[in-house]
């Protein structure tokens, strides 16, 4: 029974916190915790975003993310000793990590306090927060300095989440490297020193998400890697990386997304694709050359193709016209020549090749011949974007009524669009 009345007082000063520090809208904030009363809801394990133990009524989980909290964490969360999972992410809470709340809870498994306004230096004993700690994510804050080496002193480590503060200088590689179970890795968008792509990271082959964009990361992009065949997503964005895109990156069959653009990535794409479950490819904005991979039509979920700015050469595959997922195909301002696919505009057969096209960008190139008829009747189209080439036909007397935007110029197209 003191246990229960422990955490009714505790959870009520939380309350007081609460009405004290949201910037919402008042009615929004009673209707968010509205159930935090005993008057209305007796037992608080039945408030929301509170779950406990199956017995003895001690909290374990307390989740208040998008309330638009302001403030900083009060110290009497601390009182909650069995909690181990907090979430108060997406919400206005300022100062420093809140060590004193934070410190306090041997139990805690899961920590998010990402987008919010927290300011200052990690402390350098950070790895002071629970031992069991899985997850923690620091994400989209306003944290500044080096991030401590003792970050990575959570030996059970599995989610590190990083990105998008004000880091500088240097992140602890060799320590982040000796995770053996991390599965989800995030430093982009932080003003580190600029640096290779860290070879130590090749040792975590359980990753499954590793996101590194805008860290002004420099080199190749390491063979080394070739291990990592766990990833789902493998993101390098806006960095400073040369040479090759090496062929590993195009093996790992769980990888999903491919985010490699606005580098100066050189060469030619491999001819061998197994990554076949693809969704989103992007490697706009480099210095790649040779031909689009005939491969690439076998990615039959892929839904997005970004190859815009680069230097390809010769036609685009036939395949990638009979892609049933393909909602945006952008590979303007490359070199490539010859006439469209006549599959890219053929209208489905059956629901099983139904194509999605909603955006099709093709401008600045060197295609010829006539335009697919076809393509101005897709039932999703919206842009049709294919100025600055060769083509020649009649254009359509009527289109899709989903488009929004067309742009034809340059080219030798007869007839008016209606």
């Amino acid at each position: 029974m003191a246990r229960s009345n422990t955490c009714y007082l505790t959870l009520l000063v939380i309350v007081l916190f609460l009405a004290l520090s949201c910037k919402t809208n008042g009615a929004i904030l009673r209707s968010s915790i509205a159930s935090w009363n005993p008057a209305i809801v007796a037992n608080h394990c039945d408030w929301k975003g509170i779950k406990c133990a199956a017995s003895g009524g001690a909290v374990t989980e307390l989740t208040l993310q998008s309330l638009s909290l302001s403030g900083s964490v009060p110290a009497s969360v601390c009182e909650l000793k069995n909690l181990n999972r907090l979430d108060l992410s997406y919400n206005n809470l300022t100062g420093a990590f809140p060590t004193a709340s934070l410190y306090a809870w041997k139990k805690l498994r899961f920590l998010d306090i990402s987008n919010n306004d927290f300011t200052g230096r990690l402390p350098a004993d950070i790895d002071a927060l629970s031992p069991v700690m899985e997850h923690l994510n620091l994400s989209t804050n306003s944290f500044i300095g080096e991030v401590p080496a003792a970050v990575a002193r959570l030996p059970a480590l599995k989610s590190l989440i990083l990105d998008t503060n004000n880091f500088t200088g240097s992140y602890p590689e060799a320590e982040i490297s000796s995770l053996a179970g991390l599965e989800f890795l995030t430093l982009a968008n932080n003003a580190f020193s600029p640096a290779p792509v860290p070879l130590g990271f090749a040792k975590l082959t359980k990753l499954t998400y590793l996101w590194m964009g805008g860290m002004d990361l420099t080199g190749e992009i390491p063979e080394a890697f070739a291990g990592l065949t766990e990833l789902t997503l493998l993101a390098m964005e806006s960095n400073h990386l040369t040479g090759p895109i090496p062929a590993w990156v195009w093996q790992p069959r769980k990888l999903q997304y491919i985010y490699l653009y606005d580098n100066a990535l050189s060469g030619e794409l491999t001819r061998n694709v197994t990554a076949v479950n693809l969704i989103q490819l992007d490697v706009s904005t480099n210095q790649l050359t040779g031909e689009i991979p005939v491969a690439f039509g076998n990615l039959n979920n892929l839904e997005f193709l970004y190859l815009y700015m680069n230097q390809f050469t010769g036609t685009i595959p036939a395949s990638i016209g009979l892609l049933p997922q393909l909602r945006d195909i952008r590979i303007f301002n490359n070199q490539l020549s010859g006439e469209l696919p006549p599959e890219l505009g053929e209208l489905p057969t059956n629901l099983a090749d139904c194509m999605m096209l909603e955006d099709l960008m093709l401008q600045g190139n060197l295609f010829s011949g006539d335009f697919p008829a076809k393509i101005w009747s897709l039932p999703k189209l919206r842009r049709v974007m294919i100025q600055d080439n060769r083509f020649t036909g009649t254009l359509p007397a009527e289109i899709s009524i989903t488009i929004i935007r067309i742009e034809i110029r340059n080219n030798m197209f007869s007839g008016f669009i209606p």
